[in-house]
């Protein structure tokens, strides 16, 4: 709130913003409360602010404890799932010259399916923090072969035990860095490359490119698999939104593309979507130049750019025919 109000006085003539979900998380746990507040800005005004808190806690709170649970229940599985995982990890070096092929695919298999199981619950607790509005990002300066390193090995193996191919077409020395949380931009590849991956054909091939695009780097995912009917584009970006064909042939927890939009949408970006039925989708995300988000940095000591989950403008995901 405060870095939007230093922004419209320095900048603006008048401007208009609203924040939801709010929590008052000074107050104790049975006083606390969960605003919606709007404020407009208008210069030279005798009040050059006006500022409205809506108190929505009885609308709210329901959720609020649902929410709560699933991201204590999601915590909780985190724990196993990392030992599992460094325990995989280790074994997988020192059996790596000791198995049969037999057992090396099986061996693969143990290992994607575990870091399938830790990225839906990384899923699942950024669901949790982005509906309570507590979902935030520290960006910083990457390049795009950062971000793709971040998930190659992952995302081959995951390609090599579905019998697919991944092919991975970036000159990334003609494309400037982007502004980007690490962790986060490589979730949300790694859910468009999952699912790639799953509504691909057996042998089927999924690419990644990137290209400049004016003030933002796009990076996309293509499939040439079945493909999205026309009745259900509107609908992807839903929470926990599946359509009939994918629940009876593909598993999956249907938040994944909700939570990637979001991330997307903190880092004031946009997801795309263009997909013909019977012949595959192109999922892309685009992301801010750093460049362009640089001067952030002018009003910080840190070297990262602190950026709370709504982003600076609001976007939304795009579906393109």
């Amino acid at each position: 709130i405060a870095s939007w109000i230093k922004k419209a006085r320095e900048s603006k003539i008048s401007d208009s913003i609203s924040w939801k979900r709010i929590p008052d998380d000074v107050a104790e746990n049975d006083e606390r409360k969960i605003y919606d507040i709007y404020a407009h800005y208008k210069k030279d005004a005798p009040a050059d602010l006006v500022m409205f808190f809506i108190d929505k806690t009885d609308s709210y709170m329901p959720d609020e404890d649902d929410l709560n649970f699933i991201a204590f229940a999601a915590h909780e599985l985190r724990g196993p799932i990392t030992i599992i995982r460094g325990y995989l990890d280790v074994l997988s070096l020192e059996l790596e010259d000791k198995l049969s092929t037999q057992q090396a695919e099986l061996f693969k298999r143990l290992i994607v399916s575990s870091n399938k199981l830790s990225g839906y619950v990384n899923n699942i607790l950024n669901v949790s923090r982005f509906d309570r509005n507590r979902l935030a990002f520290d960006l910083s300066e990457h390049t795009i072969d950062d971000v793709i390193n971040s998930v190659k090995e992952d995302a081959e193996l995951r390609a090599s035990s579905q019998s697919r191919m991944l092919e991975i077409n970036i000159d990334s020395k003609d494309l400037p860095t982007i502004g980007a949380d690490l962790s986060s931009i490589s979730e949300v590849l790694t859910n468009l490359i999952d699912n790639a991956i799953k509504y691909s054909n057996e042998g089927g091939l999924v690419k990644i490119t990137a290209e400049k695009s004016g003030n933002f780097v796009d990076i996309s995912v293509q499939d040439f698999g079945i493909g999205i009917p026309n009745s259900v584009m509107n609908n992807l970006f839903q929470k926990f939104y599946r359509s009939h064909r994918s629940r009876e042939t593909v598993a999956g927890t249907g938040i994944g593309l909700y939570i990637s939009r979001a991330i997307i949408e903190g880092h004031s970006g946009q997801m795309s979507v263009k997909s013909i039925e019977g012949e595959g989708s192109t999922f892309t995300v685009s992301l801010p130049i750093f460049a362009t988000i640089s001067d952030k940095l002018l009003d910080s000591n840190s070297e990262v750019i602190k950026q709370p989950g709504g982003g600076w403008i609001k976007n939304h995901g795009k579906i393109r025919r």
